[in-house]
């Protein structure tokens, strides 16, 4: 089967829905996630050969993806009208939020890794290619780019294909042109440098501080939702596992799969 669409796959209580379309040689389908009504999953010229969407991800209403191959994480959300098309692969990792009206371009090959930020009316491109060519045009470039970790653009950005380093920010409107240093912030046009102003982006913790954080977070949510009680733990290491028990580990930040 080629063509996917309006498919309700079932893993205990969590149903996937797929009421856009995607046309694919290869889907891999996790549990709990939606492609909404009116977004389409193809290829740029066709059928996709591989699309994996992971649990619980989201593509909104209007979106469009057209790649050879496209894959997206746990959690990853992207929101309605957005564009992405390219001819090399489209990979977004893990609890990663695309806004509405994002175009995001792999002609030159785009990775965004886990919990990376792409606010509404960005453009993340890959590629300069227009010109003719016979008639002399010199720009004619394509270029994979890679989006590292918990990378946060906030919104209206403009990024092009340059090294960006993992936990820098850059503010709304910004365009980026040049290397974007580890856990910088940066604004305006072209961005600056504005680290020395307004800080990093993340404060340095510790193991021990990073857990207590989590713990605390995890007891606010079991306040709400008193029925996950002691469902979920937040741990520095996975040495030790109790049956029925999800564990995030503070130092990897991964998590044991058990849908508890």
């Amino acid at each position: 089967q080629i063509s996917f669409r309006g498919i309700k796959m079932s893993h205990d209580e969590f149903p996937s829905e797929i009421d856009g379309t995607i046309e694919a040689r290869v889907l891999e389908l996790g549990v709990g996630c939606v492609v909404a009504p009116g977004a389409k999953i193809s290829g740029i010229d066709g059928m996709a050969e591989r699309v994996k969407l992971g649990d619980f991800c989201y593509i909104g209403p209007g979106v469009r993806v057209m790649a050879p191959e496209f894959e997206i994480g746990d959690y990853s959300k992207i929101h309605e009208r957005s564009t992405c098309h390219g001819k090399h692969p489209l990979i977004i990792g893990r609890n990663c939020w695309i806004g509405p009206n994002v175009m995001l371009d792999s002609m030159g090959g785009l990775t965004i890794d886990d919990n990376v930020g792409i606010g509404a009316n960005s453009q993340v491109w890959t590629h300069m290619q227009f010109g003719d060519l016979v008639e002399g045009c010199r720009f004619f470039s394509a270029k994979h780019l890679y989006i590292p970790k918990d990378v946060w653009f906030v919104a209206h950005c403009i990024v092009s294909p340059v090294i960006i380093g993992e936990k820098s920010m850059a503010l709304a409107g910004s365009v980026i042109t040049s290397e974007m240093l580890p856990n910088h912030v940066y604004g305006g046009v072209p961005a600056m440098d504005l680290t020395s102003k307004l800080g990093n982006q993340f404060h340095n913790r510790s193991i021990k501080q990073k857990l207590e954080v989590m713990r605390s977070l995890i007891d606010e949510f079991v306040k709400n939702q008193p029925i996950y009680e002691g469902k979920l733990q937040a741990v520095a290491s996975m040495k030790k596992r109790v049956d029925g028990v999800t564990y995030f580990d503070i130092s990897t930040r991964k998590k044991t799969k058990n849908y508890s």
